[in-house]
């Protein structure tokens, strides 16, 4: 570099020259993940965001939770495609390889099924996460849940209906444990609130859970490596239930599809117990996680003693032990299978693709064109199915526009569809509930009982 020495600095000719954008790797991007040193990047760019942390519209806890990482999907799914200029002010660098699979820039199709969505709103004058008839809905469903749980204890002596409350209760439980997207208001102090209530009624962490499904799921869904709600164990331990051909077989699986259903039943007991060891361990699957805060550390612990106080340790005063487990174990059972089979049916099934990235973790899909092809929708005429599946039987919309409250899919959904006939985007669906979860079952039968390696 040519030098001045007259003036102590850098010749004018040296001086027009644009500096050198600094280059990032992952491992340095994920060491800034501070409030203080916060980065984050975007289709290649990296921002230092620190400044704009305290500012952000959707809150502390959502811009931290990218703190570190490359969040161009996350961003982009949340937000229109014009947010981009305001991060231009913050730009600092590139990012020069990549920790996980990274898309191409937006396609045509999701250009285009984003601007109609926008458009319906915008001519509707309809806000995209407002419907008090829905939050008064889900209001209803806490009261029924808290109230079969404590008409359990009350009526302890009769063990018949224990078992009818239980199951009746868990059923409404399952049906609160939807909307956790940040889509319910525009204020993240009632996002902070729904969460509240994963934690301290439904005994789940909010923190654990954000990362695996926002972070993880959402982004990379059916993709072996980084999905984390597809995990299985290493190839040395063999898990319990193979769903991909990258699993080795074994003779265990061939009646898999009847005995991993029947494990449904503890799915919310195996999530919570789970909490502990991903926040020990930091990471889910290959999703790293931030380090909590004092608040989100304290709302852990608290939740978690919270949910032990009124499930186990207030009925104990009222009724034996033996009955205690009776009415909570029917509770997780009902829970359990409608929360899981209700997951399973949209993604973990062979009539999806299970995407691979190709080298330096590229992909050659669009990431909105991913999530269509990774999807099946089913019985989405169905307003009682919408109701009770918390909408997720629209789970390609929900999957595309994760930030508009679920009771609009709906209306959504068509405008999905016709979107991707018109742009030749294979869109999955099934007409019933019924057959959404014969193919799970029939997933699990053919990964069990068939070819030990997928078909060519």
């Amino acid at each position: 570099m040519e030098i001045d020495d007259k003036r102590g600095g850098y010749s004018e000719e040296v001086k027009s020259k644009p500096l050198k954008p600094r280059e990032f790797t992952w491992k340095e991007l994920s060491q800034l993940n501070g409030r203080h040193n916060a980065h984050v990047a975007v289709r290649g760019k990296v921002y230092d965001v620190s400044s704009f942390v305290s500012r952000h519209p959707g809150g502390v806890d959502q811009i931290m939770l990218g703190a570190g990482r490359d969040v161009t999907q996350v961003f982009e799914s949340y937000h229109s495609f014009e947010t981009h200029k305001i991060l231009d002010k913050f730009y600092v660098g590139v990012l020069v390889d990549n920790e996980l699979p990274v898309f191409p820039p937006p396609s045509k199709f999701y250009q285009t099924v984003k601007k109609r969505v926008d458009d319906y709103f915008k001519s509707a004058n309809i806000d995209p996460k407002i419907d008090y008839w829905m939050f008064l809905r889900y209001a209803v469903f806490m009261v029924v849940a808290i109230s079969f749980w404590v008409g359990g204890i009350v009526f302890r002596e009769s063990l018949a209906v224990v078992v009818a409350f239980g199951l009746v209760g868990g059923f409404f439980n399952a049906l609160i444990n939807y909307d956790i997207h940040f889509a319910v208001t525009h204020k993240p102090w009632v996002w902070k609130l729904v969460g509240g209530i994963h934690d301290f009624y439904v005994g789940a962490s909010m923190y654990i859970w954000t990362y695996q499904h926002i972070v993880g799921h959402h982004l990379y869904t059916n993709i072996d490596g980084a999905d984390p709600d597809i995990i299985t164990s290493s190839l040395e331990v063999s898990d319990i239930r193979r769903i991909k051909w990258t699993q080795k077989w074994l003779p265990r699986y061939f009646y898999q599809h009847i005995y991993i259903p029947l494990l449904y039943c503890v799915f919310t007991i195996k999530t919570r117990l789970q909490d502990f060891l991903i926040l020990l361990g930091q990471r889910n699957g290959n999703i790293r996680m931030n380090p909590p805060s004092l608040t989100q550390l304290l709302i852990f612990y608290g939740g978690k003693l919270t949910y032990v106080t009124h499930r186990f340790i207030i009925p104990l005063i009222f009724m034996p032990w033996t009955t205690v487990l009776l009415l909570y174990f029917m509770t997780e059972i009902s829970t359990s299978y409608w929360l899981a089979l209700t997951f399973q049916a949209s993604h973990v099934i062979s009539e999806v693709e299970w995407p691979t990235p190709g080298q330096n973790n590229l992909m050659q899909i669009d990431w909105a064109e991913m999530q269509v092809a990774t999807t099946q929708d089913y019985a989405t005429d169905s307003w009682f199915w919408t109701v009770v599946t918390g909408a997720l039987n629209h789970q390609t919309t929900h999957h595309l526009f994760p930030g508009v409250l679920q009771s609009h899919y709906m209306k959504i959904t068509p405008i999905v569809k016709k979107t991707c006939e018109e742009f030749g985007v294979k869109y999955h669906h099934v007409n019933t509930t019924t057959e959404a979860l014969g193919c799970h079952i029939n997933h699990l039968k053919v990964l069990g009982q068939g070819s030990k390696k997928h078909p060519e």
